[in-house]
């Protein structure tokens, strides 16, 4: 009986240890936080800036991302930003969230601190096609609004 006990202990500790990533919450169109292997942190998505939560765009960015991620996910982390975020590049659903974003018009593609092509290309076809945010006449991104809206916008998180 008690080698049994111990089986079925090892069994389940070498399925916690081969668990998946969990999404737990999508707090805006490239930020979420995510549960793996005890740990919780938020996963700000490399290479895109979605519109931000109260600028315009930005519910729906979100909605966007919660949509394609309500699935299976998985997680490559890069580093940690200034803000204490963790960075990297998230899947769901063997799509990743970066190119999806970009492509629905749903964020716009971070040229200053990435240089996959694919994802200006994505951009350049969702402006054309005027899908998402690329429907407002004179889009603002995010960087620019957070200028103008910055400290307001701090205050009410």
């Amino acid at each position: 009986m008690p080698t049994i006990w111990l089986l079925l202990t090892l069994c389940a500790l070498s399925l916690s240890s081969h668990a998946q990533p969990m999404l737990q919450k999508v707090l805006d169109g490239d930020t979420v936080i995510i549960r793996d292997q005890g740990r919780t942190y938020r996963l700000r998505l490399l290479d895109i800036d979605a519109p931000e939560s109260q600028q315009t765009y930005g519910k729906q960015a979100k909605r966007s991302l919660m949509n394609l991620c309500n699935g299976a996910i998985s997680v490559q982390t890069a580093g940690i930003d200034p803000y204490g975020r963790t960075l990297g590049h998230l899947s769901c659903n063997n799509t990743d969230a970066s190119q999806y974003q970009i492509a629905q018009g749903m964020a716009w593609f971070n040229s200053r601190y990435s240089s996959r092509a694919e994802l200006a290309s994505l951009q350049q076809r969702a402006r054309q096609q005027a899908l998402g945010l690329w429907q407002q006449s004179n889009p603002v991104p995010p960087w620019v609004w957070r200028k103008h809206y910055g400290q307001h916008y701090r205050q009410r998180e």
